[in-house]
């Protein structure tokens, strides 16, 4: 059976409000017969079509009505379901950085999560991924290029993993290096993030190239299974709590910055933050 979508209600509330505001606007600017500055052409209202002078007894003749305006004039709709869109991604990100602002200690001081700190580091960048993620993987060759170029910036990796079973699998068996060889996780992270591997096997093959021992391994996944589930609950309800709803997602500052980032692009966060 096929299920209803449950967003449904909401997407027809959001164009009734649509309709109904663009009508007002329009309807407003007529009667100010204000002619001096030209109309936007992504503004402009046009007709439905309709009869005028028809009345509208029911729910069906509504109906007519809404379908007929929504199909004369579409980038009406597009535009302010875009506009929708904007300002509840503006509203996402203020309140991003005031959690930011409280969870600095979960973000910043955290010991259980595996990072690269080099000496004289002055500034931190988390990141949550999926290794399962293209976009993760494009990342990786910017934050690679960042810390060749950049000794003093420290990378604290939380796994991310929402994209089903490899996904979590693989982030299993991240969390168990760290706890294993903390040393070598960072080349186990750089090199399953820039492979085709998947799933768990995918990752204890990799694991095994960066020379930890498989054995021991497989011993932390069995005897530490519910603190890296923990750890990875924990990664996750953190992540959901500052705004992060995909991957990856990158904190510098007291900025959330979701998406794939150029090397250009985390230069000017970083530089921004050493200003403050």
């Amino acid at each position: 059976m096929k299920k209803s979508n449950p967003a449904l209600p909401f997407i027809v509330i959001a164009i009734g409000i649509a309709v109904i505001s663009l009508l007002v606007y329009f309807l407003t600017k007529k009667s100010n017969g204000n002619d001096e500055k030209k109309e936007n052409p992504a503004e402009i209202i046009n007709a439905s079509g309709l009869d005028k002078d028809k009345k509208v007894n029911n729910v069906e003749g509504v109906e007519e009505v809404v379908a007929k305006w929504i199909e004369a004039n579409p980038q009406a709709i597009i535009n302010s379901v875009s506009n929708m869109q904007k300002k509840a991604m503006e509203e996402q990100m203020k309140n991003a950085q005031k959690n930011i602002g409280e969870k600095k200690d979960e973000l910043f001081s955290d010991k259980k999560s595996p990072q690269y700190a080099p000496s004289g580091y002055d500034v931190t960048v988390v990141e949550f991924y999926d290794y399962a993620c293209g976009y993760c993987k494009k990342a990786q060759s910017s934050v690679e290029e960042l810390l060749k170029e950049d000794k003093k910036v420290r990378i604290i990796y939380r796994d991310f993993p929402i994209l089903g079973q490899p996904s979590k699998e693989m982030a299993e068996i991240s969390v168990a290096v760290n706890l294993l060889e903390p040393s070598s996780f960072k080349k186990f992270h750089d090199t399953l993030m820039t492979s085709n591997e998947r799933g768990k096997d995918g990752a204890l093959k990799i694991a095994k190239n960066v020379g930890i021992n498989i054995s021991k391994l497989e011993s932390v996944l069995s005897k530490d299974k519910s603190k890296i589930e923990k750890i990875l609950e924990d990664n996750l309800t953190l992540g959901s709590s500052i705004g992060i709803n995909g991957t990856p997602g990158f904190v510098i500052g007291e900025e959330l910055i979701p998406g794939a980032l150029e090397v250009k692009a985390l230069k000017e966060k970083i530089s921004a933050v050493r200003k403050k």
